[in-house]
């Protein structure tokens, strides 16, 4: 190997170590610095920091200038790197925290790292979402359980609706059986011409009797025309409890054509009426409920209503009620009803009302009325009683006890003692009430002998 004609020197400038031939002038590539002179040091200032003996730091002649002219690059192996170590370097070591940036040159520098702009964070959004998907995964399962539970509530109202005909058709079965039974009882009935003889029809005869006596003295007997016709329009048949039966009918009496002196149809002819009559088993026969065929009450309405001495002692009544208006009464809800008599005419019905009756909503008999005066017949079921369905519109049947009352200042009051049935059957047929007061329990404002309640009244409907 020939022999080299350079020499290594050590800048005492700068610190590099640089290498030139013995001929070339001794200047040093990095800082111009010639050797083999003295170095020019600045004098030193106020605000210049000393040098520390301790510290690498080397003060300079800050006055000194760099000489472009024949200067010699210095040549280190290890600080010089071609252009392929420097990309292989990069690619080895791009993960690298430290901050050397190489040249085109090969020189290595230390520069200053920028900080690295903070990535935009997606977990409050994968957070959200992720929630959002499990909602609607659960929304999706409960309608999915509800979709699958709706058969089955389709089938059971279908299971109910087909118990509900089957037991229409059966009933009906034997209404048709037994109907012909209750005409002929009702023909027999009205074949007789007294009292005594028509008892022996009747349900009951033995305490019905002397309530036919008093009846019958103020008031006429249904008797029919010869030749009238009396045919069955409807009929509905009651289920009262397991093995008993009640059957109600509404008949249609027709009278016989009315001819002139020539033996010619008159021109005004007897208009056919409509009567309700209900059957009820006595052994093997069926006989007549005479209560509810005449509407019975022991004292004249007429008389009590109208407040007549001696009549308005407290009495039952099968009436009709409506309820003509609501308002509150020292802080309670109450409503004001009025009474009438049934009568074949409804015109004469409404001209004999009873003087307004306020009740109280929330005590027991404001809540029985309440049930009774919004029966819907939508809601019928069979085996229910069914000639309400045919009630006056506003009207509903009752049966109720109603007693007159002095007030402090000499006023006459009409009030309701009780109410007994929203029919007018007989006793021991009354409707079983959804919203009944437990036994001894009274929530009217007061009450009188007999049972008979007492809510106070402001007058007025």
């Amino acid at each position: 190997m020939p022999e080299t004609s350079q020499e290594i020197y050590h800048c005492p400038s700068c610190g590099a170590l640089v290498a030139m031939d013995r001929n070339a002038a001794r200047i040093c590539g990095e800082c111009g610095h010639e050797f083999g002179k003295s170095l020019a040091i600045a004098p030193r200032m106020a605000d210049h920091e000393s040098a520390s003996a301790k510290g690498g730091m080397v003060q300079r002649n800050m006055s000194t200038r760099r000489r472009t002219a024949e200067r010699v690059a210095p040549v280190l192996p290890s600080d010089v790197m071609t252009a392929d170590e420097v990309k292989a370097e990069k690619k080895t070591d791009s993960s690298a925290a430290s901050g050397e940036v190489v040249s085109d040159d090969g020189h290595k520098k230390v520069v200053r790292r920028r900080k690295k702009r903070k990535g935009t964070s997606f977990r409050p959004l994968l957070f959200l979402g992720g929630w959002a998907i499990l909602v609607m995964l659960a929304v999706i399962f409960v309608k999915s359980r509800s979709g699958a539970a709706d058969p089955g509530i389709d089938g059971k109202e279908n299971e109910e609706a087909g118990q509900r005909a089957f037991l229409q058709a059966e009933m009906e079965d034997l209404l048709a059986k037994q109907m012909p039974a209750c005409h002929a009882t009702l023909i027999e009935f009205l074949k007789e011409s007294t009292w005594a003889g028509r008892a022996q029809f009747v349900r009951n005869s033995a305490e019905v009797a002397p309530k036919m006596v008093r009846y019958y003295e103020r008031n006429r007997m249904w008797k029919l025309p010869v030749g009238s016709v009396v045919t069955v329009v409807k009929a509905n048949l009651i289920k009262h409890s397991k093995d008993d039966y009640i059957v109600e009918a509404i008949f249609r009496v027709e009278f016989e054509p009315v001819k002139d002196e020539n033996g010619e149809l008159a021109a005004k002819q007897p208009k056919p009426y409509l009567r309700e009559v209900s059957f009820m088993p006595d052994g093997n026969r069926w006989t007549i409920d005479w209560e509810a065929l005449v509407r019975y009450s022991p004292n004249s309405w007429q008389l009590f209503r109208s407040d007549i001495e001696g009549s308005n002692v407290p009495s039952e009544f099968r009436l009709f009620v409506r309820r003509t208006t609501a308002r509150f009464q020292a802080g309670q809800p109450v409503m004001v009803l009025k009474f009438f008599e049934p009568r074949e005419d409804y015109s004469e019905m409404w001209r004999q009302d009873s003087p307004p009756v306020v009740v109280a909503e929330e005590s027991e008999s404001g809540r029985r009325l309440q049930e009774i005066l919004e029966r819907d017949p939508g809601n019928w079921e069979p085996g229910e009683p069914g000639l309400w369905h045919d009630d006056p519109e506003g009207l509903r049947r009752i049966r109720v006890k109603l007693y007159w009352e002095t007030t402090a200042d000499n006023r006459r009051l009409l009030k309701l003692g009780e109410v007994l049935a929203g029919n007018w059957m007989a006793e021991g047929y009354e409707e079983n009430f959804r919203d009944e007061l437990s036994p001894g329990s009274d929530e009217e404002s007061g009450s009188e002998p007999g049972g008979l309640s007492d809510v106070s009244e402001q007058g007025g409907s």
